[in-house]
């Protein structure tokens, strides 16, 4: 039996997170399909092995415990796989990473596709972005992402940084120019080991998409303007 069982959409957005770090640790994980996906959530939440909204959701197949949202799922990888620092200052920066990402995915789209991406709000949006990509850079400037150890902060920021601009290669010039570190960071660390195949597996696995349905259209509209 797998070690743990992730329930996430076949695209490489929040459910990307929880597959690196699981890589990165070496643990195995099996995803079921959508219609697994979609009978957990219409589940009585009284039966959900946590109860919960929406995926991702990952379930611990030897305890059985389960946590869903995907900052909270990083936590707690983080903390059973001893990927945070002791001191309680950087730990509390590597948790505000995790957190900071997770804001940048709902904004990138528009709260979960509420409203679709036009030509002037993504004009409108893009010195905010500008604005995440130079926090980034600011925290590297400042120490806090060191190329090793390899931690929760560093995979966090590879992953959202990486994966974008490797399915929306319309904003990898955008990061360069905004975070060179950051863009260099992200590459050397999904460029080896454990964090270079699983890259490599959700590329076969789900070619060039990123977050799927009509906001991911939309988004990559405005992008090929």
């Amino acid at each position: 039996m797998p070690d743990f069982t992730l329930y996430y959409w076949p695209v490489p957005f929040r459910g990307e997170f929880v597959r690196a770090i699981l890589a990165h640790v070496g643990a195995s994980v099996d995803e079921p399909g959508s219609d697994a996906i979609s009978a957990m959530m219409s589940m009585d939440t009284r039966d959900q092995p946590v109860p919960h909204m929406a995926p991702p959701m990952l379930v611990d197949n030897v305890s059985g415990k389960a946590v869903a949202e995907m900052p909270a799922i990083c936590f707690w990888l983080g903390e059973r796989f001893e990927l945070l620092p002791a001191d309680p200052h950087p730990r509390a920066l590597a948790l505000k990473i995790v957190n900071d990402a997770n804001d940048v995915l709902d904004e990138m789209t528009l709260d979960g596709g509420k409203a679709m991406w036009t030509d002037k709000s993504w004009a409108d949006y893009l010195p905010r972005l500008r604005r995440w990509m130079a926090i980034w850079e600011a925290t590297a400037d400042q120490g806090f992402l060191p190329d090793q150890p390899l931690g929760l902060a560093q995979i966090v920021t590879a992953t959202l940084w990486g994966t974008m601009t490797e399915q929306l290669p319309e904003l990898r010039p955008l990061l360069e120019a905004e975070a060179p570190q950051v863009a260099l960071l992200t590459s050397r660390i999904r460029s080896r080991g454990a964090l270079a195949v699983q890259a490599a597996e959700s590329r076969r696995r789900f070619g060039q998409a990123w977050c799927g349905g009509e906001i991911e259209t939309s988004l990559r509209r405005v992008l090929q303007r």
